[in-house]
């Protein structure tokens, strides 16, 4: 008799590829065959976030994943993703030593690890396990370092995409180096929030880094857009993912050509608006004036309490166009009218995903606003809890089924931590039910979703 305990091991871990979290500990417990086919899903990520380092203790208490995988080295060849989103303290500013410890000897002995993320400041003390990682291709890391620090990050001549948060003026300057190492295979590369870019180094950088596709330079204060635009247009015209910032200091628009993004590939662009002035509009208003392919547009403001300008408005979707072809539409901290959302909904008909602040004493108006979007799918509430004085209001289970029922198509809404799932009924037309939901915490919100990435 043919039975689940004697299926062959590759077919358990097909199947137990649809299985993640908990559900993933609890089959393993079931018996030695599903232990042994849920292993390799059940250590192909290992992530340490804050819930993890609130109870993390070095004796008796929760145990480091990492600490696991030091005293049985057979487990850390299944390990391609590694996600440290926060480290345990002691005292403030001094990261616990056995934990670091125990991660430079795990990290040491993953060898078929693709996939290194590293939010809090501990990177130094890691540098030296990263070595010799032949398949390490994305990195993601909070990069204030030394000189020889950055040296040794050079040694890594692999990667495909690269992410530096808070580099130092050590890691910008060697860079230059780096990238004629990554040159052949680097095509996705963000530098975020450094007062060392400008661009000289721009104009640098680039011309090495002919495979890029994806160039996101957000919260660099002496690369205004102007000069993130040019490099990138005359350097990269192969872009398929841009993102940029555009500051206060910008020149007026009467002293400088206004530029203008001749990138024919692409598809995803995210910009963050630091003025808050109706110049804005005017600065923005080259910007979009070729980009009639963009699949994804991202807007955050400076300020929450500012309307978006219907010049804005109209720039992304001009009234002479019959339609504009975005699948995925975010703006994010910004006060949007039901107007505004009707103008944006009869001009952007394929919209599969909108994330929008959700006015939740006006859904029925919203929903009304909305209901021609029949592509849409995903609806995504990014207004702050703490934008407003008093309680917030909070999207309720009538309100969730009314919005499903009216736009046919819309089978996920996420509001206030929750993700909200639909499902046809017969006698009540959509059946709803909530989740907790927790965003991407890796993810920075210019970066397009997965399943709106554009590989090179």
């Amino acid at each position: 008799m043919v039975t689940a305990d004697n299926l062959n091991l590759d077919v358990l871990e097909l199947i137990f590829a649809f299985i993640s979290g908990n559900d993933l500990v609890a089959v393993s417990s079931v018996s030695k065959s599903f232990l042994a086919g849920v292993i390799p899903c059940l250590y192909a990520t290992v992530s340490f976030t804050a819930k993890h380092a609130k109870r993390y203790r070095p004796r008796g208490g929760i145990m480091s994943p990492f600490l696991t995988l030091r005293n049985h080295p057979d487990l850390a060849v299944h390990v391609r993703y590694i996600d440290i989103h926060c480290a345990p303290f002691i005292a403030v500013g001094q990261v616990h030593p056995k934990f670091l410890s125990e991660t430079a000897d795990a990290l040491q002995v993953c060898k078929n690890l693709t996939s290194f993320v590293c939010e809090p400041r501990i990177l130094p003390a890691l540098l030296g396990s990263l070595q010799g990682k032949e398949r390490l291709q994305n990195v993601h890391i909070y990069a204030a370092l030394t000189t020889i620090q950055g040296e040794m990050l050079q040694k890594i001549t692999k990667l495909r995409s690269l992410t530096l948060d808070y580099p130092t003026w050590n890691v910008v300057d060697s860079l230059t180096r780096w990238a004629q190492s990554l040159q052949r295979t680097l095509s996705h590369l963000t530098i975020f929030m450094s007062q060392e870019v400008n661009g000289i180094f721009l104009e640098a950088l680039l011309p090495l880094l002919p495979r890029l596709r994806g160039l996101h330079v957000i919260g660099c204060s002496k690369a205004p857009h102007t000069v993130v635009i040019k490099a990138a247009t005359t350097h990269t015209p192969s872009l398929k993912e841009f993102s940029f910032t555009i500051f206060e200091n910008t020149p007026p628009p009467s002293l400088f050509c206004l530029p203008t993004i001749t990138l024919p590939s692409l598809r995803h662009l995210a910009i963050d608006v630091r003025p808050t002035s109706d110049v804005t509009a005017v600065t923005m208003s080259s910007l979009f004036v070729s980009l009639t392919s963009l699949s994804t547009l991202v807007l955050k403001f400076a300020d929450r309490q500012l309307p978006v300008w219907s010049s804005v408005i109209d720039l992304i979707a001009p009234p002479s166009a019959i339609t504009v072809p975005l699948k995925r539409l975010a703006l994010i901290d910004c006060a949007v009218s039901i107007d505004m959302v009707g103008k944006l909904s009869s001009r952007c008909k394929d919209l599969e995903m909108l994330e929008i602040p959700l006015p939740i004493k006006d859904i029925r108006a919203f929903t009304t606003a909305i209901s021609s979007l029949k592509e849409l799918h995903t609806l995504t509430d990014v207004g702050d809890a703490h934008a407003s004085h008093g309680p917030r209001a909070t999207l309720a289970r009538n309100d969730v089924r009314y919005m499903m029922q009216a736009c046919g198509n819309l089978k996920t809404i996420v509001s206030d931590g929750r993700m909200w799932t639909g499902h046809p009924d017969f006698f009540m037309g959509v059946t709803v039910m909530p989740q907790r939901y927790k965003a991407n915490a890796t993810q920075h919100w210019f970066s397009p979703l997965k399943e709106y990435s554009y590989p090179s």
